[in-house]
């Protein structure tokens, strides 16, 4: 398809760029109890494969895709099967995360009406944008206001919260999503990953306290450490693996029939896959009722 690329604004052949990036889907559906992907609103609808648009060039989609392979064989597999992981990173992680946060505003931007907005706020995200935009394009060196911040997610097996999800493991270790999040302390692009969490910042009141999950321009270090979400983010979490379990409660009963049917069909496969490994640690945690 020809068009213009959202990136480097060139015309040129445009690509099927995922939103989440392709490697994710490949693990996902590996991983998962039957080998299909159940997406974001429409869980009642098998899909192989995640969302993707003619978004990029193909110059642009080599770019993502050199960073996307640092990221998923020295961080993303790595810690899938050990998330005491410590390990070093490259300035490829700042271009990964920034890349997935841009990919994630310009989708975001492309679906929502902008009539509901103030001007004010369109030209903050249209800024954000642009100066993702430029660091990914390396005319420029830093991101400045536009850090990024990256949260490895590990199981939850304890916790001072009362009103936990009985999916949060599930959607912690499993679940992709894209949104724009806002509160008093700041306005966030918000990219979910199995077991990770990146934050891009277009406005924030909190930098200095969340420094430990900043990525590092020129590289750094990863490793178990305390890290802070904005205040009121756990609200905003806990929110959206509610809506996550609501939605699988709208699965048509013929195919809850065939998942059912295959489950009883092929326990090994059921046994070791990451879904049900992610099932066991919401029962273990909740017990019957998160079956439910």
């Amino acid at each position: 398809m020809h068009g213009v690329c959202k990136l480097c604004k060139k015309e040129a052949e445009l690509e099927l760029s995922h939103f989440i990036p392709k490697f994710i889907g490949k693990w996902l559906k590996k991983t998962a109890i039957t080998g299909y992907l159940r997406e974001g609103n429409q869980v009642s609808k098998r899909r192989q494969d995640l969302a993707k648009e003619y978004w990029l060039c193909g110059s642009c989609e080599d770019l993502f895709s050199t960073w996307e392979r640092s990221f998923s064989l020295k961080i993303f597999y790595p810690y899938i099967e050990d998330s005491s992981l410590t390990t070093s990173y490259g300035d490829w992680l700042a271009k990964f995360s920034a890349s997935l946060s841009w990919r994630t505003l310009t989708y975001v931007r492309s679906k929502n009406s902008e009539e509901t907005h103030s001007q004010e706020y369109l030209d903050m995200l249209a800024g954000a944008e642009k100066g993702l935009s430029d660091f990914l394009l390396g005319k420029a060196s830093n991101l400045y206001e536009f850090e990024q911040h990256i949260y490895p997610l590990d199981v939850i097996a304890s916790t001072s919260f009362d009103n936990l999800p009985t999916n949060i493991n599930r959607y912690f270790l499993r679940a992709t999503a894209m949104d724009i999040v806002g509160s008093s302390q700041g306005t966030y692009i918000y990219t979910k990953l199995p077991s990770f969490i990146v934050l891009g910042v277009v406005k924030c009141k909190q930098s200095r306290e969340m420094r430990s999950s900043r990525v590092a321009i020129s590289g750094g270090t990863m490793s178990p450490r305390e890290y802070v979400f904005p205040d009121g983010f756990d609200g905003y979490i806990i929110d959206a693996a509610n809506k996550i379990s609501e939605l699988y409660e709208q699965i048509p009963a013929d195919q809850l029939a065939k998942i059912e049917k295959y489950v009883m069909d092929n326990p090994d496969k059921v046994l070791e896959s990451k879904l049900f490994e992610a099932i066991a640690h919401d029962y273990d945690r909740f017990g019957r009722k998160s079956l439910r």
